[in-house]
């Protein structure tokens, strides 16, 4: 029925025809005319403005040193069109200049209390030729407490600038900068450039909310839609309407209303779980009505689509239309024998065009786990794009163990290097176990899917993913890790192996793997907490020795332990090991359904139990020299933001952290050990759990917003930094503020919880494997 149905809106939820005219997204998919107006912009009206600086003064400004310039460039007004302007005249040519420069315009201020604002904006316009975008820092705040907002600037026309500054704190501001960072010249590109600015004000309207898991007016709900055999809920604020309707053109379908008292508030919930009749439907509640959405077992192909779309985008080494020509292709990985492997190719890791080992290595399984479940032009769409991972991790390996594992591209580089060009030539391969696990299961699951399409190819895989696995293993038990990750997690890296060692028995028939299997399999089940008096117990540790809870902050890998399990004992024959397995994992199930009860009607997962004595901070990022006393008492004071348990024990529904903020990844993470488990026993409270988070993800969420741009309605605009914004992109995710377990999403843009990023999208991809 996709085929014929078209809003009355002109809004299309016909996936055939977005895959048809996106050629399965090998084009670029582009937000049409509808869709743009689902990105999340405050309308209210303002009610009060102050002008900060317009160019009526500009004379004074520059006479009287009340602009000035830090970095490299030249300030000076400019005549344009009649029009004297603030003009910025800098250069982005900065490939082996240390440190790396910028050009920022500082507004000095007399002491300014804009108490009374909550939003600031600017006017700029960017002269360039050949950038898609430029990355800008705009910041303010009192001394000790600027805060960023860090948009993309499209060239060559005015850009209107806003973001909400109430979150900082500004009774006493002196400066407000205006950065546009210098991340180097593509070869498409011309290297000097112009900022001109026009005005900044402070202005004063209705706040959005933002913070807590009120939901005022708003309906939480599924945008991507709902499987038609599946729970198929949506929330409101608490109501006393006793009915809620759900509609599309033909029928309206009337459902009780279910009240809902939990520590998070008191909600309605709206059930429609019976509705199993395909089509486009909203809900209607009192005077609220949702938009539209979709009952369907294709209801997730869209935004499948849309990650291919996001993840073509951030191919490297590739001219991609709409974000750049081929890139980084003098760049270089050195072994410590002075060997050197090309790293460009694969897909940068995020905002920063970086690359990384860890995420490739996923988001390469992701696909390959996901291939296989949808039509035939989407398959082969989705097994182009994980050739683009597979292909990647050959490349970049030495055959040894080392391998390239954090690639700091940083900026835009040349192609034609000068004799005394060392920037490209300084990122060290490493080993490490796990990495080389992560490897080893693309590597020989990418074998399975090409074994019967190309034999040549896929005997590559096996012998290279088999080589890397024998490799993860030494260095696992000689302790050989990276510098920049540091000494693995036993639970996280041993479940991994599991993945990996069994994938190698299945292919391969050899017992060699079967007596390292068993004594991961050993290690992995002694992290886990059976002692009856902790509370929700079946929980993971890091260690056997259960010294440290298992927290994740920003990359997610909670899977890996649940899901190391299953791999195992669906390959094993009945024995004492399958049940011990059996055991580990009915006891986590039994953990997470006990746990999840603390965040109805959401029905997040929560992040983990904390326990301030038991706290690893070597696996947070953490200031350079912080203080350890300062450290303890941030953490502590998260910690007992949660949910108290018992004595020192709490339930923490977003992660505890520091700087890294943004808790996508490990809510995905841990669904994909979920969704796992459900899949294993076909557990249908498990499946909607799971489901759950994928709804979260795409609007069921406090703010009724989703998270991957392009997708649902209410989408933010995300921090992209090298490119315009894209369709199918998904952020590092709603983060927290200050010590409080809420969750926070402000409609301002900064690294790293708006940040694009690939890991995310892998999680997500690993989840909707599962889910069908």
């Amino acid at each position: 029925i996709f085929g014929k149905i078209i809003l009355k809106d002109g809004k299309s939820m016909n996936y055939q025809k977005l895959a048809k005219q996106s050629n399965y997204a090998r084009k670029e998919i582009k937000l049409s005319e509808f869709e743009e107006k689902n990105v999340f912009v405050n309308k209210s009206k303002v009610v009060k403005e102050l002008n900060l600086y317009d160019n009526s003064k500009l004379d004074d400004y520059l006479n009287n040193q009340l602009i000035t310039l830090n970095g490299r460039g030249l300030l000076s007004k400019e005549c344009v069109n009649n029009t004297e302007y603030l003009c910025l005249q800098t250069n982005t040519k900065i490939e082996n200049v240390k440190p790396r420069p910028s050009s920022s315009i500082a507004f000095n201020f007399d002491h300014l209390n804009l108490n009374e604002y909550n939003y600031l904006n600017a006017e700029v316009y960017v002269e360039a030729t050949g950038y898609e975008g430029f990355y800008f820092h705009f910041m303010t705040g009192n001394a000790g407490h600027y805060t960023n907002h860090a948009p993309i600037v499209y060239p060559n026309e005015w850009m209107h600038i806003e973001w909400n500054c109430s979150h900082i704190v500004r009774d006493d501001i002196c400066l407000l900068f205006i950065t546009p960072f210098l991340m180097g010249c593509p070869p498409e590109a011309l290297p000097d450039i112009k900022v001109y600015i026009k005005s900044i004000i402070a202005v004063k309207k209705e706040s959005i909310y933002d913070k807590g898991w009120d939901l005022e007016n708003r309906i939480a709900f599924s945008h991507c839609g709902y499987k038609l055999i599946s729970t198929k809920h949506a929330v409101v604020s608490h109501t006393v309407t006793k009915t809620f309707k759900v509609c599309n053109d033909n029928d309206t379908f009337t459902f009780d209303t279910k009240e809902c008292n939990s520590n998070l508030g008191f909600f309605t919930l709206l059930d429609f779980s019976s509705l199993e009749k395909e089509g486009i439907y909203h809900i209607e509640i009192d005077d609220i009505k949702s938009e539209d959405f979709i009952i369907s077992d294709e209801c997730f192909n869209s935004s499948v689509l849309k990650s291919m779309n996001f993840l073509r985008m951030l191919r490297c080494g590739e001219h991609i239309p709409g974000v750049h020509t081929k890139c980084h292709l003098n760049c270089k990985s050195v072994h410590p024998d002075g060997r050197t492997v090309p790293n460009h190719g694969g897909w940068h890791d995020a905002g920063d065009v970086s690359q990384f080992e860890i995420c490739t290595a996923e988001i390469a399984t992701a696909l390959l786990d996901v291939y296989g479940k949808f039509d035939e032009e989407l398959n082969e769409r989705i097994l182009e794009e994980a050739m683009v991972g597979l292909d990647w991790l050959l490349q970049t390996r030495f055959g040894d163990g080392y391998r390239a594992m954090a690639v700091t591209y940083s900026i835009w580089r040349d192609n034609v290097l000068s004799p005394d060009n060392e920037t490209v030539k300084t990122n060290p391969a490493e080993r490490g176990s796990f990495e080389n696990f992560l490897s080893s299961i693309s590597l020989l699951r990418g074998y399975e899917v090409f074994k019967d399409k190309d034999s040549l190819y896929a005997n590559y895989l096996l012998r290279c993913g088999l080589e890397d696995l024998d490799f993860a293993y030494d260095e696992f038990i000689n302790d050989i890790y990276t510098v920049r990750w540091g000494k693995p997690i036993t639970s996280q890296t041993c479940g991994c192996g599991l993945i990996s060692l069994s994938l190698a028995y299945k292919f391969t028939n050899n017992n060699k793997y079967l007596d390292i299997i068993e004594d991961f399999v050993n290690k992995v089940v002694a992290t886990q907490e059976t002692n009856k008096d902790v509370p929700l117990y079946g929980f993971y540790y890091e260690d056997i020795d259960h010294k440290y809870l298992l927290h994740y902050e920003h990359r997610g890998h909670e899977e890996y332990h649940v899901w190391g399990l299953i791999s195992v004992y669906n390959l094993l024959e009945e024995s004492p090991l399958k049940d011990k397995i059996y055991q580990s994992l009915k006891l986590y199930i039994n953990y997470t359904k006990e746990s999840i009860k603390y965040s109805q009607p959401y029905g997040l997962l929560p992040a983990s139990i904390c326990n301030i004595d038991k706290v690893n901070y070597e696996h947070f990022t953490l200031p350079r020299n912080y203080d350890k006393e300062k450290m303890y008492n941030n953490f502590k004071a998260q910690i007992e933001s949660g949910v108290h348990l018992k004595d020192n024990w709490y339930l923490r529904l977003n992660p505890i952290s520091d700087t890294r903020r943004g808790f996508l990844a490990t809510l995905l993470s841990k669904t994909k050990a979920v969704s796992s488990l459900a899949k294993l026993f076909n557990d249908q409270e498990l499946k909607d759990i799971s489901q759950r988070q994928i709804e979260w993800t795409i609007g069921f969420n406090p703010f009724s917003s989703s998270l991957m741009y392009g997708e649902g309605y209410n989408y933010h605009k995300l921090y992209v930094a090298f490119s315009r914004q894209i369709v199918g992109s998904l952020p590092v995710g709603i983060k927290t503020l200050g010590s409080h377990d809420l969750p926070y999403w402000p409609d301002y843009t900064n690294a790293v919880f708006k940040e694009i990023w690939g890991h995310t999208t892998a999680k997500f991809l690993e989840v909707i494997a599962d889910l069908l």
